[in-house]
């Protein structure tokens, strides 16, 4: 008897341990929930951000990029949303990219990566012959007096139609384009020997250009790959040409084939 009671006694704390540990439980999940509610629903709703960094590798403002990403007044961390922001910022002209970062709990990091210019050329407005500006993607971002005055090489033959920023050249320009980028990274004395290049379209989707070197008069005829070594083997041609006194007689030099042909001038 003495047994069945002392059993009963254990058996009855173990049960008030185990709703005790119940109670508690219970009561952490409770005040997790309570916490949680707080937060979503008054304390997140009033976070604000309280600060804004730009990353700007762009040729526009501070003013411009907030104008721009929606930015401007009073926002709220869980409120803003960042695709949206990058989007907008992504379709100015003069953005190649963006990207928005949250820092906990109340900034904003946005990271604007401008376009480079590679080549200049004109565009007509009704106020006449506008320059421009393009990246080796072939979007023209710039345009008017943002125009570097000197560095870029011009090029010509392209005709715009309806001109606007952001206008986009043929894709099939864009190798060439690619080229002009590459030169520039690699070459830039010998991409700055040539002052213009003119482009001579040959079909739906061909074309060849013509080179006007800054130190002669006689231009060079090329097409596909306009690379460092085809630059550099005109610039010789060139000067061995003048050093045998025959530049003068000579209207073109055609690099479009293995041989190289010297057109003359008449008579």
């Amino acid at each position: 008897m003495a047994d069945f009671a002392a059993a009963a006694r254990f058996t009855g704390k173990r049960k008030t341990r185990q709703n005790r540990v119940i109670f508690i439980a219970l009561g952490i999940v409770l005040a997790v929930l309570f916490g949680e509610c707080i937060f979503q629903f008054i304390l997140a709703p009033n976070m604000r951000i309280e600060n804004i960094i730009i990353d700007n590798d762009s040729p526009l403002h501070r003013d411009e990029i907030l104008s721009a990403a929606g930015l401007q007044g009073q926002h709220y961390y869980f409120r803003v949303d960042g695709d949206a922001i990058q989007t907008r910022l992504e379709a100015l002209p003069a953005v190649k990219s963006a990207r928005i970062e949250k820092i906990f709990p109340g900034s904003l990091r946005v990271a604007v990566a401008g376009r480079r210019p590679i080549a200049c050329a004109f565009a007509e407005n009704a106020e006449g012959m506008l320059p421009v500006a393009f990246d080796e993607e072939g979007v023209v971002f710039l345009e008017g007096a943002a125009v570097p005055e000197t560095g870029l090489p011009v090029v010509s033959g392209i005709r715009f139609e309806g001109f606007r920023s952001g206008l986009r050249l043929p894709p099939m320009l864009t190798p060439f384009l690619g080229d002009l980028a590459n030169l520039q990274r690699t070459s830039p004395s010998l991409l700055a020997a040539f002052s213009e290049l003119k482009v001579v379209r040959k079909g739906d989707e061909q074309f060849e250009y013509v080179a006007y070197p800054v130190y002669h008069r006689v231009p060079v005829r090329m097409e596909g790959e306009l690379s460092a070594q085809r630059c550099k083997t005109a610039l010789i041609v060139l000067d061995a040409l003048k050093q045998e006194g025959l530049l003068g007689w000579v209207e073109e030099i055609d690099f479009r084939t293995e041989d190289i042909v010297y057109r003359m001038k008449e008579g």
